[in-house]
């Protein structure tokens, strides 16, 4: 029996797909398919039931998966171990994040790995979406807020903090509001797409307050110039604000009244063993971030 072709088989059950399993080892779908058939042919047994739609395995497949399967970790947890322990960490590493975390947060972070880790490469998709990890290969996702996937596992790497600001013009023509209440009444610009309110963790027991939401991005940089704008009152953190409040164009709104920080984790497909270059990425992100205005560290 040719371990390859069984690492292959492995592969292709993982990702549910002979496509997706080709992506991710990056050779010919054609060449899995094959290599699948030589070991059934070697076997004497089919493994795998392939319809257009979907695979699903047989007794003998399930059998196959369920007896090697522990094992391919094991040595994949030898291999890691091995490659963790030489002088130059070497590979690829697959990451996803929001465009601007990466250009606001992580730009310090990623420069400075590459510098300090010469042999390991970086594939970056700066993108809002919620990537599927295991089906699209990547290895690492950064996500800002609730979690809602059980399949992953990660660390919480940051909170990071954000008050209210509006334009000093908006504030002269609608009034500037005296408590959270108050933003019922006003024109509010928001950043996340799923909620309908704000919450104040020193205001009536943290209830929620409905928002008037005149416009909803998912994006920082375009809130912020909605903001200046004289559009409504947006939420962000302070440093994204600055230079507008220095110039006197923007105003912080109800400082007295707390935003719950918002988590930033760092995530990657629920696996026994983690990859040693997740490890080496993920401990440089979070010493390089412990001084980062925006964040506070965990």
């Amino acid at each position: 029996m040719n371990l390859n072709d069984v690492r292959l088989f492995i592969q292709v059950i993982e990702h549910n797909s002979f496509t997706s399993a080709a992506d991710k080892l990056g050779i010919q779908k054609s060449t899995i398919s094959r290599r699948i058939a030589q070991l059934e042919d070697e076997l004497g047994v089919r493994l795998l039931q392939r319809t257009t739609r979907k695979l699903s395995l047989t007794d003998e497949g399930e059998n196959l998966y369920r007896r090697c399967h522990p094992l391919f970790d094991e040595l994949d947890t030898i291999e890691d171990y091995v490659t963790s322990r030489q002088e130059e960490p070497k590979g690829r590493l697959r990451i996803t994040m929001p465009l601007e975390i990466s250009i606001f947060i992580m730009n310090d972070v990623i420069s400075s790995f590459l510098h300090k880790y010469p042999l390991i490469q970086l594939d970056m998709e700066l993108s809002a979406r919620l990537v599927d990890l295991v089906e699209e290969g990547i290895d690492l996702a950064l996500r800002v807020g609730d979690l809602s996937d059980s399949s992953l596992i990660g660390r919480k790497i940051a909170d990071a903090s954000s008050e209210l600001y509006a334009s000093v013009n908006y504030l002269e023509k609608y009034g500037v509001p005296e408590t959270p209440d108050d933003l019922i009444s006003h024109q509010c610009i928001g950043t996340n797409l799923g909620s309908n309110d704000w919450v104040f963790e020193n205001w009536e027991a943290a209830k929620p307050v409905p928002i008037n939401f005149r416009l909803r991005a998912n994006s920082l940089s375009f809130c912020r110039e909605m903001i200046k704008q004289d559009l409504g009152i947006g939420r962000m953190p302070k440093a994204f604000c600055i230079d507008d409040i220095n110039a006197g164009l923007v105003r912080e709104v109800l400082p007295d009244y707390k935003v719950p920080s918002v988590g930033i984790h760092a995530l990657y497909p629920s696996r026994k063993h983690l990859n040693p270059r997740i490890r080496l990425f993920i401990d440089h992100m979070i010493a390089s971030l412990k001084t980062h205005p925006w964040l506070s560290h965990h």
